[in-house]
C-alpha cells in the first residue's frame, strides 16, 4: 500500500504553520558573520520563519540556537524575502529538528 500524499493547503504549502514567537540566535556554521539575535515567527514539521536585519542569501547552512534552553539546529536558508519594515523574512529548512522544538512551547 502507497504512503499517503500530504495534500496541498489553499496558500500551497503542504504543512500547517504555528505562529510562535521565540527569542533565537542565527549564525553561520562557518562563523564568518556574527551572530544575530532574531525573533520567530512561526514554525512547522519541516522548518522555521524568522525576522532579520540582514539579508541572507538562500542556500546558506545556519545554526538556529534558542537561548532560552539551549536547543541549536543546524537548518539552510529556503528564501529571504524584504518585509515592509525594511528586515528580511527567512524561511529556514529544518525538518528533522522541529519535533524537538516541541518542548519550548
Amino acid at each position: 500500500m502507497a504512503a499517503p500524499v500530504p495534500t496541498r493547503r489553499s496558500d500551497g504549502r503542504s504543512e500547517r504553520r504555528l505562529s510562535k514567537i521565540l527569542a533565537a540566535e542565527l549564525s553561520r556554521l562557518d562563523e564568518s558573520v556574527p551572530k544575530e539575535m532574531t525573533f520567530t515567527e512561526n514554525v512547522s514539521p519541516r522548518g522555521v520563519r524568522v525576522t532579520t536585519v540582514r539579508r541572507w542569501q538562500p542556500g546558506t547552512r545556519v545554526l538556529v540556537t534558542f537561548p532560552q534552553n539551549g536547543i541549536r539546529s543546524k537548518g539552510r536558508i529556503v528564501y529571504c524575502r524584504r518585509v515592509e519594515s525594511g528586515n528580511f523574512a527567512l524561511g529556514i529548512e529544518v525538518p528533522w529538528q522541529v519535533q524537538r522544538w516541541q518542548m519550548l512551547w
